[in-house]
């Protein structure tokens, strides 16, 4: 019995597979299926490093992709934006929620990631909208609040 030994000719490869080689074979690009494959793995959570494993790659190579290709980088960013989106609607609906009970957990939470909220800082001003008219009160620092008070005593 005689075995062949040529080698079958490779099928090439379409616009929509995952990951195509170039003609060189050093440079890749991300098909119609790849970029539905990094949007879907950013949408539920999924680091870089994980999304480049799945498409067969080093993350150095996902890197360059991204900074070549700028469908990728989009999807990337969508699928991020959409479970950022997904989760500030859960936290929101658990904040709002009182028989909840991380409720209040919850919306210091997103205080604090979404709007920089620093519980421990005095703010430097607050702003008011009132009527369509915002109205800003600057906060005397603590230290002026000591010598206020302490002048106040004096006055008394």
């Amino acid at each position: 019995m005689r075995r062949e030994t040529e080698a079958k000719p490779e099928t090439p490869k379409s616009a929509d597979d995952v990951v195509v080689r170039n003609e060189g074979g050093h440079t890749r690009r991300v098909g119609a299926r790849g970029v539905s494959v990094v949007e879907d793995m950013a949408r539920n959570g999924c680091s870089e490093t994980s999304i480049a494993k799945k498409l067969r790659v080093a993350t150095s190579t996902f890197r360059e992709i991204k900074r070549r290709q700028p469908e990728v980088l989009e999807a990337l960013e969508r699928g991020y934006s959409a479970m950022e989106d997904e989760l500030v609607d859960l936290l929101m609906r658990r904040a709002r929620d009182p028989s909840h009970k991380g409720g209040v957990t919850a919306a210091i939470f997103l205080l604090k990631a979404r709007r920089g909220y620093e519980g421990t800082k005095t703010p430097a001003h607050i702003t008011i909208n009132n009527d369509n008219r915002q109205q800003t009160m600057l906060l005397p620092s603590a230290d002026e609040m000591d010598v206020y008070l302490s002048r106040a005593r004096e006055m008394a």
